[in-house]
């Protein structure tokens, strides 16, 4: 079976409908795990055709059919970075993106939803009700059985239940009104909502995890037979034995013992089950091993994970990080997991390789632009808001940056010189948009700024705005990222040159989020990180929300926040488009929508770009092997979990 035959099969977009293909094999054809088989002989484990659902999820392998063993080794940044082991270890939802890698750039890059927990579902013709059908026989890691029960656990006593969650996702509701779910039997139930959720799918298929309790918060992680027990609606002791567990209330046990990745009792439903969770043993690594119950095969019928056990360290350290790297200690490194393949870095790696025994492997960064300026359209200040809502004085302003200086100097010739845009891998690349107003060009930003009538300077030479004051903006800098502050100072040099005093501020992140929810900043940056998922995240293409930096007030009339003001026709003609792409259920139609609100953008200039970065780089251990060698590293498409770590080996 070829990839994309299978491929093929797990996409049935039938109308009304979208299945995943399971594979019946026979008890015979079934291979049991080594590490496994001595739990069967001794009767600790049922055998394996005994394990498995009737129709086993089958995997094709990215490369060829592995072998079983060994451990996987990677990092985490620390405690708090559940992102990471959720993005890698724990990426099972009902619904999944496909395992893509980008080819191309004239192709696109249109990762698409398959089935995985739920083997198929059907959609009403308004997409208002959506009813799924789960893979009978799939078991918990202890070897109960999953179905509806678990989901409608989920949504009768944490998802509806205020204390556990106070605050519904975003991906559950519509028009205000959370989603109403039902069960139908044993393996299907529906969730219905008040109008069209075009989005359901795509957004079941995102790790979205809940940043305040470290746990993903989907009906595919609460196993009713183990949390009962913890839960006040069923045991009415739980309060006082959360007390003597040494937590403030049951609410906060419940989180706890729910996470996968901190308690070694709870069930999951992950290739590998933790056995030394986060904040045990000696708090420096976390370990899991295969779950024996896993409900996934490769085209023979070998169970999956192929990896016996993952072992990851909580190091934040990156000079320690980078040692270890360098040494061969890791398997897999890279922008989002390790966070110290940096162009620095590169000369340290690759004279490392052969003593490390690892090759460098392609990261498209899913980042529409590393550094983007915005001047606020919305600022208080009255002549700020006249001089920033001129399109041809931002316009000017472009044309006075020296992009391709910026590039060399800061960021070491990685990248190249764009403004906001998608990347060329996006079905919504648009070059004309990405390079308009680039070129460095002070004569003409000069012709420009005398063109809109400031033509009269100070002796400092700044010229003198529609107050007759000196053109002074106040760039807010959140202190996050050094090549903001390097950029900017390049940036004040390039402006005094046309005219225009640029004044750098540098604020802690918090003031900055504060300042733009007041409206009372004038201009700042910060980074656009999808430069190929901007479906959900379309802040930097039309004020979406309070982070549309360059018309924070604009965004919250959208989002119904703090400041809100209603923006001018052309911009409340992108938010209606982005609602009907909210509502419409045929992703080639979104496609459609999203681009009319590109043309908008394109046309408007919101902010400026600095640099798009072009490719970066990771490390891999020259024993791992179905590990793809280019992938777009997206959390929202769940890099590098899209790529089936349950079939990654080891050659020995």
């Amino acid at each position: 079976m070829t990839r994309s035959n299978l491929r093929t099969r797990l996409r049935t977009f039938a109308a009304g409908g979208l299945a995943a293909a399971s594979l019946a094999l026979p008890a015979a054809a079934q291979q049991e795990p080594p590490m496994l088989q001595p739990r069967v002989d001794a009767g600790e484990l049922p055998p394996l055709a005994e394990r498995m659902p009737t129709g086993p999820l089958v995997v094709e392998p990215f490369d060829e059919l592995g072998r079983y063993g060994g451990n996987l080794r990677s990092n985490m940044r620390g405690p708090s970075d559940i992102m990471t082991l959720v993005r890698t270890v724990g990426y099972e939802n009902l619904t999944r993106w496909d395992n893509w890698q980008p080819g191309d750039p004239s192709d696109g890059l249109v990762p698409e939803v398959v089935m995985n927990l739920a083997e198929s579902v059907d959609v009403n013709e308004d997409a208002t009700v959506f009813t799924f059908h789960l893979r009978e026989g799939v078991r918990w890691s202890d070897g109960e059985p999953y179905d509806t029960d678990d989901v409608m656990f989920w949504y009768d006593h944490v998802y509806s239940n205020s204390e556990l969650m106070p605050v519904k996702p975003s991906w559950s509701v519509v028009e205000g009104q959370p989603l109403v779910a039902e069960k139908i039997d044993a393996y299907t139930f529906t969730f219905t909502f008040p109008s069209s959720h075009g989005l359901l799918l795509t957004s079941l298929a995102t790790p979205v995890i809940d940043p305040d309790q470290d746990i993903p918060g989907r009906p595919t992680t609460y196993p009713e037979h183990y949390l009962r027990q913890f839960h006040a609606a069923f045991n009415d002791n739980a309060d006082q034995e959360a007390r003597e567990a040494g937590m403030q209330s049951w609410v906060d046990r419940f989180h706890n013992v729910a996470s996968a990745y901190r308690n070694p009792d709870v069930p999951t439903l992950h290739p590998w089950v933790v056995t030394t969770g986060v904040g045990q043993g000696t708090g420096e690594e976390v370990v899991f091993e295969r779950n024996p119950y896993y409900w996934k095969v490769d085209p023979e019928g070998n169970q999956l994970p192929y990896i016996d056990t993952v072992t990851v360290d909580l190091t934040a350290d990156k000079e320690v990080v980078l040692l270890r790297a360098a040494n061969g200690d890791y398997d897999f490194l890279d922008t989002y997991i390790g966070f110290v393949t940096t162009p620095e870095n590169r000369g340290t790696f690759y004279d490392n390789q052969e003593r490390g025994n690892y090759h460098f492997r392609e990261v498209l960064p899913n980042r529409a632009n590393l550094n983007i300026l915005s001047l606020n359209q919305t600022a208080k200040d009255p002549v700020k808001r006249e001089l920033f809502q001129q399109k041809n004085f931002r316009i000017a302003l472009s044309h006075a940056i020296n992009l391709e200086e910026i590039i060399e100097l800061v960021y070491l010739g990685q990248g190249r010189p764009y403004q906001v845009a998608e990347r060329p891998e996006s079905p919504l690349f648009d070059e004309e948009m990405a390079t308009q107003y680039t070129a460095y060009d002070p004569a003409l930003a000069n012709s420009m700024l005398d063109e809109l009538g400031y033509t009269e300077r100070n002796s400092s030479g700044i010229r003198l705005g529609p107050d007759g004051n000196p053109i002074t903006i106040v760039l807010d800098i959140a202190v996050v990222r050094q090549p903001w502050l390097d950029s900017a100072e390049l940036i004040r040099g390039y402006w005094n040159d046309v005219g225009v005093e640029l004044v750098i501020n540098t604020i802690e992140r918090t003031a900055l989020w504060e300042r733009a929810t007041n409206n009372e900043y004038e201009a700042t940056v910060w980074s656009a990180s999808g430069g190929a998922d901007t479906l959900f995240n379309p802040r930097y293409y039309f004020p979406y929300d309070f982070l549309s930096f360059y018309a924070t007030s604009w965004g919250q009339y959208y989002e119904g926040n703090a400041n809100p003001e209603e923006p001018p026709a052309a911009i409340k003609t992108q938010q209606q488009l982005y609602d009907q792409i909210l509502a419409e259920p045929d992703a080639d139609r979104r496609t459609e929508l999203f681009r009319e609100i590109m043309d908008i953008s394109k046309d408007q200039f919101y902010a400026f770009g600095i640099m798009q970065p072009t490719r970066d780089y990771g490390i891999q251990s020259n024993k791992l092997h179905n590990m793809p060698q280019t992938m777009m590293a997206s959390t929202i498409y769940t890099y590098p979990g899209a790529s089936n770590l349950e079939q990654y080996y080891f050659s020995e």
